[in-house]
């Protein structure tokens, strides 16, 4: 559950970043 977590934060991250 924790590796699926960061995984999703990542791809938000990600995503935040491509919006930017």
């Amino acid at each position: 559950t924790r590796r699926r977590r960061i995984e999703i934060a990542n791809s938000l991250c990600l995503n935040e970043r491509q919006i930017k």
